[in-house]
């Protein structure tokens, strides 16, 4: 028998894709592509129940300003490439309104369903269609390179500096 989240998601099965995290209402597919795991994120009137970037429509061409705001550029590739981070915006299959965001860095793809768990899924074509809970199709791809990992430097101190022109 399938688990709740297969028979909501029909193309997820054992063996493409795993559960990353419990499941929570705390924060959303937006928020998690953002890397931000203490808010839900929805754009309305809600008193500050919810946060939504200022200046930042919630239509699909606002989420596309959202990340490349962020230095993310629109690619063709759908596929995950060492060393991009790439966002993939879904859209409804009727009225073409955004409804998901995957994201990967490169190694998979990851997402964020709604209140369930967070998942790690092979392609993006699981999440897409329009049975059941899927997000309809992808609409848009952005990618931009990976940041390499900051290193700490080590500081020159004049001691040392002295010791090695002695030396």
């Amino acid at each position: 028998m399938p688990s709740e989240l297969e028979a909501k998601f029909p193309k997820l099965h054992t063996g493409n894709y795993s559960n990353t995290s419990d499941a929570t209402g705390r924060y959303n597919c937006i928020a998690f592509a953002n890397d931000h795991d203490r808010k839900w994120w929805e754009a309305g009137p809600f008193g500050g129940r919810y946060y939504w970037p200022p200046g930042i429509s919630d239509t699909l061409d606002g989420w596309v300003k959202m990340f490349t705001d962020q230095g993310y550029v629109l690619t063709n590739n759908r596929d995950v490439e060492p060393g991009f981070e790439k966002i993939a915006i879904y859209v409804d299959l009727t009225d073409v309104n955004q409804m998901h965001v995957a994201k990967s860095a490169g190694q998979s793809w990851k997402s964020k369903l709604g209140r369930y768990q967070d998942i790690e899924h092979a392609s993006l074509a699981l999440l897409e269609g329009d049975v059941g809970w899927e997000y309809g199709s992808v609409e848009r791809v952005l990618k931009r390179p990976i940041k390499p990992p900051r290193t700490a430097r080590k500081r020159k101190t004049i001691k040392s500096s002295r010791r090695q022109q002695s030396a």
